[in-house]
């Protein structure tokens, strides 16, 4: 696992700069929603949130990530679940993943991460968006960081954070900021 999180910090500092451009939510945006999948593959509170966002006017990708050998859940252009298979022995995307992932550009990456996971921090790493934003968990890919007191991933489940839950904070940073422009 050492040898895994080695490589995606070397390749996390060899990324190119990138320019940050905060979102303008008063017109329909292009956002890619990156998650952990529940087991059954069914992600209702992920699919809720994703209705919210469509019923703005929004575009929005969904990318999850379970470790699972065989996922389930078809491949569609707007909502994918990558499973241990999609990703090397060294932890790394795919090159057809990749390739699916740099195909298009969005306006706003949302990580709904609540804890370390190291597959989906390479799509939130090499993810083209103009601005990323998700939970403080130290990796220093996002451009907005939302830290919450009182919390450790050393808790365990007693600590564990909804993906709903996490959505709006980050939907209320985000329409805060932008209100005080």
């Amino acid at each position: 696992m050492k040898l895994k999180q080695y490589i995606f910090d070397y390749l996390r500092k060899k990324m190119p700069a990138r320019e940050v451009r905060f979102p303008h939510l008063d017109q329909p945006l292009k956002l890619l929603i990156i998650y952990e999948s529940d087991y059954l593959e069914r992600n209702d509170a992920i699919k809720t949130i994703r209705q919210d966002l469509l019923r703005q006017q929004m575009d929005v990708t969904m990318w999850g990530y379970l470790a699972k050998k065989e996922i389930q859940t078809l491949i569609l252009p707007q909502s994918r679940i990558l499973g241990l298979g999609d990703y090397n022995f060294f932890g790394k995307p795919r090159e057809e993943v990749l390739t699916d992932l740099l195909a298009e550009h969005y306006d706003l990456l949302i990580d709904l991460t609540t804890q370390p996971c190291l597959p989906l921090r390479y799509i939130a790493m090499y993810a083209d968006a103009d601005f990323k934003v998700g939970l403080n968990l130290g990796e220093g890919i996002h451009d907005m960081l939302i830290s919450l007191p009182d919390f450790t991933p050393e808790q365990g489940e007693e600590a564990k954070i909804e993906a709903s839950w996490l959505f709006s904070q980050i939907m209320r940073y985000v329409t805060t900021i932008k209100s005080n422009d």
